[in-house]
């Protein structure tokens, strides 16, 4: 595809209201049933809305509430992807790996450039540096005429054979205080507490431990329903193998229900990240609240746990000298009428 040479679509030079606080390049897609920002960092999608069948409109992804705060912007030892931290962008490698010092990969910190660009879609691109085994990072993002639902295409194209962690990165909103929040993962063949405690002095689930239903993780004392976050928890991490490549997250007291579908043979397994204001060190200083809803092919997000993945979960990607390799996935969203609905079935 050709580079986009003309001015006005290289960034927007007046920024709509719910982006007034994003720090760099972005662009704005829109369409008849939502709009979104789209950054140059992480080709980051931002301010997500969605205008349902019903005439509302819902905004169902996570922002940090310090995104565009001087002291953040300005500060270099926060990584770019922390700094404008929520929305949602990919992941190569996913996490913490030898290849990569970015942790959730290059391509997360630094600033990917237009290939294509209309109102409603955009494709961009990133190199990624001629020592790393993957070379470049493609992704296209569109609004679907017709429907509240953003479709998205990732292609990596690798340099040279390797095995790579690789993910997804959204992050949904946890409802309001006082709110309902119900969480449908679908079937899944077993799931898996951190190794370690994911944050000392605040997490509570048991380390190392095993279920078979989200509505009985094991704490380090009884068990957590996560079918219905945050449940008392502030800050946890888990992961479903086998997963079916597709969640749902109702809403019930804001009348919505959001979705992420994903290929399941491309990533088969699903890491939850809970986040209730449990972490205290800058920027976080206790005050984001979102749950990470990520499609991984590896074991959490740190190669380092190697030793304690199962043997039934897979290490990562095989990617071939050469290869392009794509993954499509989906994020939506629909009305739910709130006295109707019973939850998720267990």
């Amino acid at each position: 595809m050709p580079a986009v040479s003309s001015p006005a679509l290289v960034a927007e030079e007046n920024a709509p209201d719910s982006a007034a606080a994003i720090a760099g390049p972005h662009w704005r897609l829109s369409w008849d049933r939502g709009h979104a920002d789209v950054l140059a960092i992480g080709a980051a999608l931002h301010n997500l809305a969605f205008r349902l069948e019903n005439g509302s409109t819902v905004e169902p992804l996570a922002e940090a509430p310090w995104i565009g705060e001087p002291s953040v912007v300005a500060d270099a030892s926060i990584p770019p992807h922390l700094r404008q931290l929520g929305g949602e962008w990919p992941c190569v490698p996913f996490g913490t790996t030898i290849v990569d010092p970015h942790h959730h990969g290059f391509g997360t910190d630094n600033a990917w450039h237009v290939v294509e660009r209309s109102a409603d879609a955009i494709t961009l691109a990133i190199d990624y540096p001629e020592n790393h085994p993957i070379k470049r990072l493609e992704r296209r993002i569109e609004g679907v005429s017709g429907e509240a639902t953003v479709a998205i295409e990732l292609t990596v194209e690798a340099r040279a054979e390797c095995v790579l962690p690789i993910g997804l990165h959204p992050i949904f909103k946890l409802a309001g205080e006082g709110r309902r929040m119900r969480l449908d993962p679908g079937p899944f063949t077993q799931g898996y507490t951190f190794p370690k405690v994911f944050e000392p002095g605040v997490s509570r689930l048991r380390p190392g431990a095993e279920f078979s239903t989200l509505d009985a993780v094991p704490l380090a004392d009884g068990a957590a329903d996560l079918t219905r976050p945050p449940t008392g928890l502030r800050e946890e991490i888990l992961q479903l193998a086998g997963a079916a490549g597709s969640i749902r997250l109702d809403y019930p007291d804001d009348g919505y229900q959001a979705r992420l579908d994903w290929n399941a043979d491309d990533f088969p397994s699903l890491v939850i990240w809970l986040s209730d204001r449990g972490r205290s060190a800058p920027p976080w200083s206790n005050r984001f609240r979102g749950i990470g809803i990520e499609p991984v092919n590896g074991f959490f997000d740190d190669t380092r746990l190697a030793p304690q993945r199962p043997k039934s979960v897979s290490p990562g990607r095989k990617f071939r000298a050469g290869e392009r390799w794509t993954t499509q996935y989906r994020i939506s969203a629909s009305s739910l009428d709130a006295g109707n609905h019973k939850g998720p079935a267990k």
